[in-house]
């Protein structure tokens, strides 16, 4: 270990003239060039036909920022030729915004790491972010987030499809029901009331999402709560047609029957492996239904519930089929309970299952991945409470997980590193 201070970080240096601090802005890259940020672009020739442009008009540009509030003096263009209209490209701002592309990026990570809504959101901004309020005045408005959110989906979309992300040859799918739509004005729509069980069968939307092991999110499907099998087929096809052939080798899911349906019809020579964990959830159901606890399992039924769950474990073709020859043994010389025969029955699905994916070479594993997922976008999908229109939806959807895919875990072996980082560093 070094002894003495540490050396000084020369890059926090701030300059001051005339008693204020002078910060060096960063450089962004327009057009294949760096300018630096909140420089003016002028356009020169029309876009339509190549003439030379005449000022038309000047304005006055306030901008607020993590810098502080800007002024930029601005400049209107006209054609004098087809007479169209251009204005000065201020960098790091879009359009007419008022607020900058960092200042609203740092407002995003309030919304979604803080997991709250559009207004909580500007709410917590204003009162506790450091530099919202304290240099511009205010955070941006839960409307103007929204519609900031809406211009940015379409980034984010491109984003979440292009990325090259590599993987060991496993994806992981799970779906979670999204609350969409508002009671009353569905009800005005429909021109008549509706009750609150009604209401509870029809507000719910389905989201499907796939991910590699890093977490890395690939692609998402929104579908009716209960979906289809043709509902799901689109979203296993784009992954079919992103990746070259062979490149994936097993899918891990639940037993959702809309996602085997949808497996067996896009990837039929892909091993598809089920979640251990919601196997084993599947069988304790059905004994609790009848005993209410494990301890109060009859030491028959006992006997048959340890084997099925040494079936769920079995990682060789060989341990698989002895188990299974084992509980039919049980069901044959035993007297058992209802919940038993149940799980017997339940057994001989699993073993028909899993043995498909044993005999490839793979071994049972969890649906950790993506419950771990779900976990992590649940809290701030409830705290939207209910999202109006399928597009806002589907917007929310991709800047969301865009975002996840670039932010850094804070715990863990991975710690610093984002879902994207951590797979660029395993497989190169």
């Amino acid at each position: 270990m070094t002894k003495g201070n540490k050396s000084i970080n020369k890059s926090i240096v701030k300059t001051v003239f005339e008693g204020n601090i002078l910060i060096p802005l960063p450089k962004l890259l327009v057009k294949n060039r760096f300018h630096s940020l909140f420089s003016i672009i002028s356009p020169t020739h029309c876009d339509f036909c190549g003439t030379k442009l005449n000022v038309n008009s000047h304005y006055t540009r306030f901008i607020l920022t993590s810098y502080g509030t800007i002024t930029r003096n601005t400049t209107y263009w006209i054609c004098p030729n087809c007479n169209k209209n251009f204005h000065d490209q201020i960098v790091g701002v879009s359009g007419s915004a008022n607020y900058s592309d960092e200042f609203y990026d740092k407002q995003k990570f309030v919304r979604y790491d803080g997991r709250c809504s559009l207004n909580n959101s500007c709410r917590i901004g204003e009162r506790y972010t450091e530099g919202l309020t304290d240099i511009c005045g205010r955070a941006p408005c839960a409307s103007s987030l929204w519609l900031h959110e809406q211009k940015q989906a379409a980034i984010s979309k491109q984003e979440l499809l292009d990325q090259n992300a590599d993987f060991d040859g496993t994806l992981y799918v799970d779906g979670d029901w999204i609350k969409k739509g508002w009671k009353k004005k569905f009800e005005t729509l429909i021109g008549m009331e509706i009750t609150v069980k009604e209401w509870k069968k029809m507000r719910y939307k389905s989201v499907y999402v796939i991910a590699t092991k890093e977490k890395v999110i690939l692609d998402f499907e929104v579908t009716d709560r209960l979906p289809t099998i043709e509902a799901l087929i689109p979203l296993f096809i784009r992954i079919k047609n992103r990746f070259p052939e062979g490149k994936i080798q097993k899918i891990v899911s639940d037993e959702d029957k809309a996602i085997i349906g949808a497996v067996k019809s896009v990837f039929p020579e892909v091993a598809h492996s089920f979640c251990v964990f919601h196997q084993l959830k599947n069988v304790s159901k059905r004994y609790s239904d009848e005993f209410q606890s494990k301890e109060n399992i009859p030491d028959n039924d006992k006997l048959v519930y340890d084997e099925i769950c040494q079936l769920i474990h079995s990682d060789t073709v060989i341990n698989s089929v002895a188990c299974f020859q084992n509980i039919l043994k049980l069901e044959s010389n035993l007297e058992l309970s209802k919940a038993s025969h149940k799980a017997i029955s339940y057994a001989k699905e699993i073993f028909e299952k899993n043995i498909s994916f044993l005999k490839k070479g793979f071994t049972p594993e969890t649906d950790n991945t993506m419950e771990q997922i779900f976990s992590l976008i649940g809290d701030i999908v409830d705290k939207v409470r209910s999202f109006k229109t399928d597009s806002g939806l589907t917007n929310f959807c991709y800047n969301l997980f865009a975002y996840f895919n670039k932010r850094c875990f804070r715990t863990g072996k991975w710690a610093g590193f984002s879902p994207l980082m951590r797979a660029r560093f395993q497989y190169g």
